[in-house]
């Protein structure tokens, strides 16, 4: 990820000067068919721009960061208390779109559009990522990250719909509940793996992002005419070049399509030092050109970091042949599971969950102000609700649960388990997705073994960057029921 510090120092909003304690990120959808953040630079970077100014713009042709305002620098975004609380970030939208009425729009280009959807959805949780390390926030605290529409279910926003409504629109599958989980996983890999501020300049997912200084922004053709990425130019490389690798001392052959892994002594093509979260997890081959090898996404398709590596450090886990898996790449074929029917969790697996959760049967505001009653349960509840027991309470946790366990069943449908899961494996993943989302569940078990699943559980155990006892005595006693 790359930031382009364009601050607005002719906006009003800039001038006023005001700062702010962040205490959380709201993400944002431009709303128009616009996807040149240095178009919405130019027009806010005057004297007489309107009332309205963010922090941030995510281009949607390359991706790049355009930081317009210091992250704690009050801004002028959610038209309600969040100014006060939280960074704005606007992801601008495919010119392809047409807005009918009000957040309804049509799409004349629907591949294109999911283009510029993809990326933008890609460059914002690497952005949130970082600020939620920079200013040590948890990414799955309630309140902490949330839409402009959530905001307003909030009460702390306006009345828009953004960016859900884009999302939604285009069926893109992007939902904030996922959007939280990819941000968590990534300060999760990065947090374990890497002490903040130690970045690359090689642009992989999670990296600290490398800041320039924008340049003038009225050569926006200049800028998409030399937009020339290393996925740009190695897909080409690859097309021409029928050209196989082998990884020296790894074994297997190295081609576009393979999967692989990379050596613990493994760098980037240019030298750079690589995080160890990059080489702990197993990527697609994108292309491949001589000794030089394009890594594109992971095993579990959460992340693509289009990266070039030396042949020599790679080792291959599958090659071409064979089956697509869950990211859409090639795999050789492998024994998976294949349940004759889905597993939900068991009485036990509640119970676990409840231990952790905790319970109150008359129905309260939480802290975002959300009514919410039992163990945690949200959806339909008002105020002056009441559960006549503890079991009841559990019997509705129960049905929240099928949501999440069908989680753990997608990782086995899609092959990211690759071993047989038993009733007490499913209940512990279960449980632990519950706590910490699906997308860490998916960076949990991708391509792993059962015995590494059950150590790496215990890594989970922090919040707010910190180990917390409760989740240090969940992630062991999930760990216990797991291997049992």
């Amino acid at each position: 990820m790359e930031i382009v510090k364009s601050i607005l120092t002719r906006n009003p909003c800039y001038k006023a000067g005001r700062k702010i304690k962040v205490q959380g990120l709201m993400l944002h959808s431009v709303g128009c068919p616009q996807p040149s953040a240095e178009a919405f630079v130019r027009k806010w970077d005057r004297p007489d721009a309107s009332r309205a100014c963010v922090h941030a713009f995510i281009d949607g042709n390359t991706g790049k960061v355009y930081q317009t305002l210091p992250w704690d620098h009050r801004a002028w975004h959610g038209g309600g208390s969040s100014n006060n609380t939280h960074i704005g970030v606007e992801m601008c939208e495919p010119a392809c779109i047409k807005y009918t009425k009000g957040a309804s729009f049509s799409c004349g280009d629907k591949e294109a559009a999911m283009a510029v959807v993809r990326r933008t959805y890609q460059a914002a949780v690497e952005l949130f990522a970082f600020l939620c390390r920079e200013f040590g926030l948890n990414p799955l605290a309630d309140g902490v990250i949330v839409s402009h529409k959530e905001g307003h279910t909030r009460g702390i926003a306006s009345g828009h719909g953004d960016p859900d409504h884009l999302w939604k629109g285009l069926k893109s599958g992007y939902t904030m509940d996922r959007f939280r989980a990819d941000v968590a996983a990534m300060v999760e890999a990065a947090g374990q793996e890497r002490p903040a501020g130690s970045g690359n300049s090689e642009g992989t997912a999670g990296s600290v992002p490398s800041q320039k200084t924008a340049p003038d922004t009225a050569s926006t053709a200049n800028q998409e005419g030399s937009r020339k990425t290393t996925s740009d130019s190695d897909s080409v490389s690859s097309a021409r070049s029928s050209e196989e690798s082998r990884g020296l001392g790894t074994g297997g052959t190295i081609r576009a399509g393979a999967l692989v892994e990379i050596c613990s002594a493994g760098v980037y093509y240019s030298g750079k030092g690589m995080p160890s979260w990059v080489k702990g997890d197993r990527w697609q081959i994108k292309s491949v050109n001589g000794d030089r090898a394009v890594l594109g996404k992971n095993q579990a398709g959460t992340h693509e970091i289009n990266s070039p590596v030396h042949v020599k450090y790679l080792t291959v886990v599958s090659g071409v042949s064979g089956n697509h898996s869950a990211a859409g790449f090639v795999t050789e074929s492998v024994q998976r599971p294949n349940p004759k029917e889905a597993l939900t969790i068991s009485d036990r697996g509640t119970e676990l969950v409840a231990k952790y959760e905790g319970c109150r049967l008359e129905a309260y505001k939480c802290p975002a102000g959300v009514w919410t009653i039992g163990y945690g349960h949200t959806a339909g509840v008002s105020q002056g609700d009441r559960l006549p027991s503890q079991e009841a309470a559990r019997a509705l946790l129960k049905e929240d649960l099928k949501k999440y366990g069908d989680h753990v069943n997608s990782c086995v449908k899609k092959g990211l388990i690759t071993f047989p899961i038993n009733q007490n494996q499913f209940d512990a993943l279960t449980s632990f997705c519950y706590n910490c989302g699906n997308g860490n569940l998916q960076k949990l078990v991708s391509g792993r073994d059962a015995a590494t699943i059950a150590e790496k559980l215990l890594l989970y155990n922090k919040g707010g960057g910190k180990v917390l006892p409760g989740l240090v005595r969940r992630r062991k006693e999930e760990r216990a029921l797991f291997l049992s």
